[in-house]
């Protein structure tokens, strides 16, 4: 079983997916060396550049059929890609992939991902129907466990840890090199903010901006880091533009491990994007999740680190104390990271496990 089609949320200048993607062929690649792997993305040629891998353009639907038909095992690689709180087209573009591939008779895994949430009736049912076919199931945490089993899924269903946890930092070398090249003074304390736009809300932006005056007046210096080009970039602009202060924007596209060791020189991160808040755990910095999505809320917990608030409706006093109080105690974070990311890791190792088990049932059938 040597042809394997990955599928997910790549291509699209996301970090977190295109870190994600980088973890799954990583661990591929060292369990089954001969593997040959293609994968779906909104910029093939993007892809293969950047991964020195095949891909196919998720628009020519004809060629994903024709990847599908070729492939020994489909596999859904990680991220929140089946959920309809931002898109039902979405969710069932990525079904209609699974149905496919067991219509062919092909052998499918889920491989740490995410789930829900998942709003519409009939959007459970299809959920219900076509995942109980998926041969192996691993996912992130708990709660996507549960949800599952909720909707009806009846299948063994293995909780893991997000596979980009398994990604380290780039040498102390080239993290000099980036910090230099972005002008950033580690004489002086940073803090990064990752933010993302929601639902065209500007209230949250008003508290960031003001959150970030308040640590700047503390004598922090502040840099937001995009996680997703150019969005993430207008937004920390945005928010940029309502401070009375003038911060840092990153706006150079970095790898997922160069900004690793980007954050690794922080003293705090406050971050919405779920995989700026993962990046922190393995840079091994404290700190504070704003929540948009339930994903954020149980990464939080799996790694002991405080939540500032729900972004639609962010309170900037709860913020400002959530905020020093990990400042204050800040060494004792770090100490709660170290533990639950030794932890993580080992969680991450089991998604290949169960891919080489998956694998070798396969291939002796």
């Amino acid at each position: 079983m040597r042809n394997i089609f990955l599928f997910g949320y790549y291509g699209f200048d996301n970090t977190g997916d295109e870190a994600i993607l980088e973890a799954i062929i990583e661990q591929i690649r060292k369990a089954k060396p001969d593997a040959r792997l293609t994968a779906l993305s909104y910029n093939a040629k993007d892809t293969e550049k950047k991964h020195k891998i095949s891909a196919v353009s998720r628009n020519h639907f004809k060629d994903v059929i024709k990847a599908i038909k070729e492939a020994d095992v489909v596999i859904s690689g990680g991220g929140s890609i089946l959920q309809d709180v931002t898109s039902s087209r979405s969710l069932l573009y990525y079904l209609a992939i699974i149905f496919a591939a067991k219509q062919m008779g092909k052998k499918v895994m889920f491989y740490g991902n995410g789930f829900g949430p998942i709003k519409r009736y009939v959007n459970k049912k299809f959920v219900q129907y076509i995942i109980n076919q998926v041969d192996a199931i691993t996912v992130r945490d708990y709660q996507s466990k549960e949800f599952m089993q909720y909707l009806g899924v009846k299948k063994d269903i293995i909780v893991t840890a997000d596979v980009a946890l398994g990604l380290e930092a780039i040498s102390e070398d080239k993290i000099r090199e980036i910090v230099l090249k972005e002008e950033m003074d580690l004489d002086k304390k940073w803090i990064g903010i990752s933010a993302r736009d929601w639902k065209g809300q500007k209230n949250y932006k008003e508290t960031i901006a003001q959150t970030a005056d308040y640590l700047m007046g503390r004598n922090y210096e502040v840099v937001f880091i995009p996680m997703q080009f150019p969005s993430d970039v207008h937004t920390s602009i945005e928010i940029a533009g309502m401070m009375k202060n003038q911060p840092k924007i990153i706006t150079q596209k970095y790898t997922p491990r160069e900004i690793i060791g980007l954050l690794s020189k922080l003293n705090l991160l406050i971050g919405m994007r779920l995989h700026s808040l993962i990046f922190s755990a393995i840079a091994e910095v404290p700190m504070v999740g704003l929540e948009y999505d339930t994903k954020i809320k149980n990464f939080l917990k799996l790694v002991n680190q405080k939540n500032g608030g729900d972004v639609e409706n962010l309170d900037m006093i709860h913020l400002w104390a959530t905020i020093d109080a990990v400042l204050e105690h800040r060494e004792d974070y770090i100490q709660q990271l170290k533990e639950a990311k030794k932890n993580l890791y080992k969680k991450t190792e089991a998604n290949v496990e169960v891919f080489k088990r998956f694998i070798e049932e396969g291939e002796n059938k």
